[in-house]
């Protein structure tokens, strides 16, 4: 298994050495981002599932796109595509004959066709506007030619290709949740700070005048573990954590009349609250933290608790 991932690995990295041209790269990028119809992904076979997974993948990220089966559209699913839309053929060997019907019949309309394919000298590349060469120097097992590092090559290089799309398109993470409004990803993608934070009443807040008792009476109080030092124009001015407690106790001999400044973390962390919630759950797994100050333009608004993230199943 491990010299498998090693051989699909290393045919990537072949594919991408071998990418090509800038200017034709750009040029295939730029027909895709200007195609006013829709993007039809051809293929038979293993190419065929790849074919449809590119189409899904461009319709997420802002192309429209469709998958057409090449021996239907032989049938009189042809009408799928039209002469505004562009033309994805995905065939390793280049010959296989449905797709190379179906090419040889939309050209004539205009349609631009860009080939997957091995090398530039087989049936299919000779019938394309653009190749992008998919061909690797082995499968992953020599005795047997399963599609296996081909496949895999291909379908990276369709993916790099859709991201490359999408960037030049501008297509932002608000425009990927518009698509995507179901299901843990629709959530995540969804889900603002302002939809989990609390705020008011449930938020731990004491003066930087305040004493550590104070600060641990608050943090009783409201559950959550931490406390906020605000001033008394609402700007964030440090927090107290269990965490916090915990060592100032073990380094002072009488912390509890002591200012709670003495004690306390200086600018924390903190998010905003038009940020994505998965966005502060990415900030306190890399920090290791449980909660986070909301503050917007300097002024505290609220705080996000880990626990009302898994609440809302972003964990």
């Amino acid at each position: 298994m491990r010299e498998v991932l090693q051989r699909q690995a290393a045919a990537v990295a072949w594919v991408a050495e071998r990418l090509g041209d800038e200017a034709v790269l750009d040029e295939i990028v730029t027909g895709l981002v200007g195609c006013s119809g829709r993007i039809a992904c051809l293929g038979m076979g293993k190419m065929g599932a790849i074919a449809r997974k590119v189409a899904a993948t461009l319709a997420s990220t802002g192309s429209p796109a469709l998958f057409v089966q090449p021996s239907e559209a032989l049938h009189g699913d042809l009408g799928m595509i039209t002469r505004q839309d562009v033309a994805l053929a995905f065939s390793y060997s280049g010959e296989t004959d449905e797709v190379l019907r179906v090419v040889e019949t939309v050209r004539p309309w205009g349609v631009p066709v860009l080939a997957f394919t091995a090398g530039r000298e087989n049936s299919l590349a000779r019938l394309s506007h653009w190749i992008l060469d998919v061909q690797v120097p082995c499968e992953a097992i020599d005795a047997w030619p399963v599609p296996t590092c081909s496949t895999t090559a291909t379908v990276a290089l369709a993916d790099a290709l859709a991201m490359a799309v999408m960037q030049r398109r501008g297509f932002s993470a608000s425009d990927f949740a518009v698509l995507h409004p179901g299901g843990s990803l629709g959530r995540r993608l969804r889900l603002r700070v302002r939809d989990v934070m609390r705020t008011g009443t449930e938020l731990p807040t004491i003066p930087p005048t305040a004493t550590f008792r104070d600060a641990l009476i608050e943090m009783s109080r409201k559950r959550l573990g931490v406390t906020m030092i605000a001033s008394d124009a609402g700007h964030l001015v440090g927090l107290l954590t269990d965490g916090d407690v915990r060592r100032s106790v073990e380094r002072h001999p009488n912390p509890l009349n002591a200012s709670v400044a003495d004690f306390m973390t200086g600018s924390p962390r903190t998010c905003a609250e038009h940020d994505f919630a998965a966005m502060a759950l990415s900030i306190m797994e890399e920090h290791r933290v449980t909660v986070l100050p909301v503050v917007s333009e300097e002024q505290l608004v609220g705080i996000v608790h880990f626990h009302d993230l898994v609440q809302a199943r972003l964990v």
